[in-house]
């Protein structure tokens, strides 16, 4: 069965880029995945599916109610939407205060009707979420992890029966994720899940690949994805090598030729100017060589065009796996020579932990910041910064920070690339600007379009790139960079930060992004 059919879907961006053309997919296995480097246009092929855009060509067709879980929720961010508002029960708890305060009012009943126990389920709930026990507590003070919860959870058990998750483990610790997969093994409708996450990749049952050359299907999990593409590239790479193989005998062979013809026809002006042959004869034999080098020279011409073509098919093949790097600029020798960037004393956070913090972080130190979703990972990050004041203690910076948050709130999303670099980083020529974006994968019409247009990965490239390139070198705040990035630009990030020799302060779940990174020293906060 079938619950969602898409025929020949095609986007342009309102500079009249094309974003994909011609998409056709149709859903019919309960979890199915797709995967692709960033700014290929994944999400924009969500909102399509989720009829959240509209197409430039193309049609979608749903059999079923669906819903969407974005990447960046920046309804809660920029409100003061409160827990109950965004789960539809605050007029009901209202009603539940109002009559336990001795109100009689009819509609007051017509509110609660069945749902007495309210309160307690939610509490229990909420509890259970890993979330504070307050459902008037406002969205955008919870955490990055217990927003994601709580937004999934409403999906998890809403109507809908198509799920389009545009990654949905982003922002959740290791309980988060295991929670997230044993939600989605248990949910009886059908789930399209967006996702760099290996291990929730190894729970779907079919994969699909969104590329530069269109939309390709694979059964089976992500494992069987990547080895399918392990063998594919190998194949590639033997089938390029041939071709050039190729390519080189032909010229080759037409240079041979070419002698060839040369040395028959200064033959035959010598024996045209001894006059030891006809005339005649002579001229038949010029015209039939002329001919046969004009027969190999078309042959030759086909052959070769054959296979430029085949290279070029092959090339854009070989570099869908082309990945590019980070730009992460090592510090000044002053900067090295503070040997105490930051000192914590018995730092009451005023969120999260109720333990006191002790830290010292000194030069070309980098520190792993763990701890479960709400411990206060994020809110130490904004204490450092001066966005929020400790509870109690002593709190010493003797650097520059430079902060990069989940939600890229540091980059003005009305500018665009050039301009934030230029804001950040105002040192940087034009010249060098531009060859930083292109180095993070961003063409020149990408540089010269408004950042909200950059997929999430784009967005975090674009922040690193800005955070550190400025001057002098501060300690980067890094706040789950990995979040966006997809499989191949993890990697290229992590061997990025394990190069770099300045100081940073991490937050990631990501076990095998953490262990790949150089980490000299950990601080567990705790709940």
């Amino acid at each position: 069965m079938h619950i969602l059919h898409a025929h020949n879907l095609s986007y342009q961006l309102c500079n009249g880029d094309t974003v994909f053309n011609n998409l056709s997919c149709s859903i019919s296995h309960q979890r199915t995945g797709i995967v692709g480097k960033n700014g290929i246009g994944k999400s924009i092929l969500a909102k399509l599916l989720a009829k959240q855009l509209q197409p430039s060509q193309g049609s979608v067709e749903l059999m079923a109610q669906a819903d969407m879980f974005s990447q960046e929720p920046v309804h809660f961010i920029n409100s003061d939407i409160t827990v109950a508002q965004f789960l539809g029960y605050e007029k009901t708890l209202q009603a539940l205060d109002l009559i336990a305060q001795g109100q009689c009012e009819q509609h007051l009943f017509d509110l609660v009707a069945e749902r007495w126990q309210l309160p307690e389920q939610l509490s229990t709930q909420l509890n259970t979420l890993g979330l504070p026990n307050n459902p008037h507590l406002p969205c955008n003070t919870l955490s990055g992890g217990q927003l994601a919860r709580l937004r999934l959870w409403q999906l998890f058990n809403s109507d809908a029966q198509l799920l389009i998750l545009d990654e949905p483990s982003n922002h959740l610790d290791a309980k988060g994720q295991a929670w997230l997969i044993e939600q989605l093994n248990t949910f009886t409708g059908y789930a399209l899940i967006i996702s760099h996450n290996h291990e929730l990749l190894r729970h779907v049952t079919q994969t699909w690949e969104l590329s530069e050359i269109g939309l390709r299907k694979y059964g089976g999990n992500i494992e069987h994805y990547l080895a399918q593409k392990h063998s594919e590239q190998r194949a590639v790479t033997q089938q390029l090598h041939e071709v050039k193989r190729q390519q080189a005998q032909l010229k080759l062979q037409a240079q041979t030729n070419k002698e060839k013809a040369q040395q028959r026809a200064a033959q035959g002006k010598k024996l045209r100017n001894q006059g030891s042959q006809p005339k005649m004869l002579l001229n038949s034999q010029k015209n039939r060589a002329g001919s046969n080098l004009a027969s190999k020279q078309k042959n030759q011409q086909q052959r070769q065009h054959k296979l430029h073509s085949k290279t070029q098919l092959l090339q854009q093949k070989h570099q869908q796996n082309t990945v590019e790097k980070f730009y992460l600029s090592d510090p000044t020798q002053s900067a090295l020579n503070k040997k105490t960037l930051v000192t914590l004393l018995n730092v009451h956070l005023p969120f999260g932990t109720s333990a006191p913090i002790n830290l010292t972080v000194c030069t070309q130190q980098k520190w792993h910041i763990k701890g479960s979703n709400g411990c206060g990972k994020s809110t130490l990050f904004k204490t450092l910064l001066n966005q929020l004041a400790p509870l109690s203690g002593e709190l010493f910076v003797n650097t520059p920070l430079s902060y990069v948050d989940q939600y890229f709130s540091q980059l003005g999303h009305q500018l665009n690339s050039v301009q934030a670099l230029n804001q950040y980083c105002p040192h940087l020529s034009t010249s060098n600007i531009y060859t930083l974006l292109a180095g993070i994968g961003l063409t020149k019409i990408k540089t010269e379009q408004p950042i909200t247009t950059l997929s999430g990965g784009e967005k975090m490239k674009l922040t690193l790139l800005c955070a550190s390139q400025q001057q002098p070198t501060p300690l980067l705040l890094l706040d789950e960079p990995d979040n966006h990035l997809d499989l191949e630009s993890k990697l290229q990030l992590a061997k990025a930060l394990s190069q770099y020799q300045g100081s940073f302060l991490l937050v990631s779940h990501d076990t095998y992004f953490v262990n790949n990174i150089g980490i000299t020293h950990m601080l567990k906060l705790k709940t």
